[in-house]
């Protein structure tokens, strides 16, 4: 896969693994992902966030499948999520009203006043013959950062903090996100520092408090490298950086796997979905892509 040099996950540890963290850092690919959606900017703000905290959780992950990050609410956005392939390829989209979001105050908090009461839900799918992982946690904060560090203290009991930017296309320059995360690693995992409670604390806070010292400037600048930033954040913390993983837009939608879903509804509920022409078009949510069926080709989708 070939990897932008602004669509990165770079995986760090500090104090000799008594902290680990991740910093996403997306350009093209959430330039791509949001093109052809015409999403007004609040819904594409917290689309960006999505696909970047995707990023960033998955990266913590060790999983073959997809990571999928959804919130669903009762607000102007319904829907929002956002999957990540164990290989690094990227999707997400949004589902808002129109009517609601207009008379959303420009200066709401992103989860009470675009998304509402609702969940967010975390999920890893390995395939068919294993067991799917979910966490879900209310949209009880302001952001989704702060849903997702009441998830990891809630449901894992791991102090995690975790910071997100984003910048909308303006002045000749395309969508930006980043995510920066870091997370307290229990002493009994193998490998971990001997440490005493009072250095394992101290050595916590100074990585949560450092990391709040990022700028959104800096997370989203095109002219401060990914490692240039943890170093000039964490230089004095025994900051190990792992090799960067490539992050693309790529949809897993096609041709083979619509035929698939119209195969699994009963063939007199797709004779309702044709058009003038006899046709049947399927739209991919993620990516806009239309699938386009004849008559012909309908018959070849259920024939034994």
């Amino acid at each position: 896969m070939a990897a932008n040099p602004t669509d990165l996950l770079i995986p760090f540890h500090l104090g000799g693994g008594a902290v680990r963290g991740r910093l996403v850092r997306l350009g093209p690919a959430v330039e791509a992902i949001l093109a052809g959606h015409g999403y007004p900017q609040p819904v594409g703000l917290l689309l960006a966030e999505t696909l970047a905290l995707a990023a960033a959780l998955a990266g913590g992950l060790k999983f073959d499948g997809i990571f999928t990050l959804q919130a669903q609410g009762d607000g102007a956005v319904s829907l929002v999520m956002a999957d990540v392939a164990s290989g690094g390829d990227l999707r997400g989209y949004a589902r808002f009203d129109a009517v609601k979001l207009a008379a959303v105050a420009a200066d709401a908090a992103p989860v009470p006043g675009l998304l509402g009461g609702g969940y967010l839900a975390f999920t890893v799918d390995q395939g068919p013959k294993t067991d799917r992982y979910q966490g879900i946690v209310e949209l009880g904060g302001a952001t989704l950062s702060a849903c997702a560090e009441t998830y990891f203290r809630q449901s894992e009991q791991i102090d995690t903090r975790v910071k997100l930017a984003c910048r909308p296309a303006a002045d000749g320059r395309g969508w930006a996100a980043a995510a920066l995360t870091v997370q307290r690693m229990p002493a009994d995992i193998p490998g971990a520092p001997i440490l005493v409670g009072e250095e394992a604390e101290d050595g916590w806070r100074r990585a949560a408090l450092l990391m709040e010292t990022a700028t959104a400037a800096e997370m989203l600048s095109p002219d401060l490298g990914g490692e240039a930033l943890l170093h000039r954040l964490f230089h004095a913390e025994l900051l190990q950086v792992s090799a960067p993983r490539p992050l693309a837009a790529r949809c897993r939608c096609s041709r083979d796997r619509v035929a698939r879903t119209l195969r699994s509804f009963a063939r007199a509920e797709i004779e309702d979905l044709r058009d003038d022409t006899g046709r049947v078009i399927v739209t991919c949510e993620f990516c806009r892509t239309a699938h386009s069926f004849t008559p012909a080709d309908l018959e070849r989708v259920y024939m034994p």
